[in-house]
């Protein structure tokens, strides 16, 4: 295997990583944000969390938030031991001293399957927590969506 596969696969694993954080897990304003489900992997840049903090939420709207949060806690902690074990696996594979060509095809299958899974509790959890907001408050999340992609173009340009 290429050192330039390698960089390529880890680069790629790391940007699903980061991809794939957990929304509502993050969709709390303020301070408050340590509890329960705030775990390490379940953060990242571009989640929902960082999208809601201008959004100027109701304390009902935060309970809510938090209810589906923790209704969804235990799926995602499932789905992320499920993800963890496949990539430490598919490491396991890369760094091995010879290469199993078929084993790291098969891993890369099931680490592919578990980054889904997760990427699509994260769209449910979303569609779920996006139901909360009024239309204004949904209209200034795509306005602060739109402005962080072109800050995100023009520092790639950079």
């Amino acid at each position: 295997m290429t050192r330039r596969f390698k960089t390529l696969l880890g680069a790629g694993l790391v940007a699903v990583a980061m991809a794939g954080a957990v929304p509502a897990l993050m969709a709390q304003d303020g301070p408050q944000r340590r509890g329960p489900g705030f775990g390490r992997q379940m953060r990242g840049p571009g989640g929902m969390g960082a999208e809601f903090r201008g959004l100027d939420l109701t304390d009902d709207q935060r309970a809510q938030l938090r209810k589906i949060r923790e209704a969804r806690q235990s799926e995602f902690k499932a789905a992320g031991e499920k993800l963890g074990a496949a990539r430490q696996g598919m490491r396991a594979l890369i760094q091995a001293e010879t290469i199993d060509e078929s084993a790291i095809r098969a891993k890369s299958a099931e680490v592919a399957a578990a980054e889904a899974d997760v990427a699509i509790l994260n769209a449910k959890v979303r569609a779920e927590s996006l139901q909360i907001l009024t239309a204004e408050q949904q209209a200034k999340l795509k306005e602060l969506r739109t402005n962080r992609q072109g800050q995100m173009k023009q520092r790639r340009r950079q």
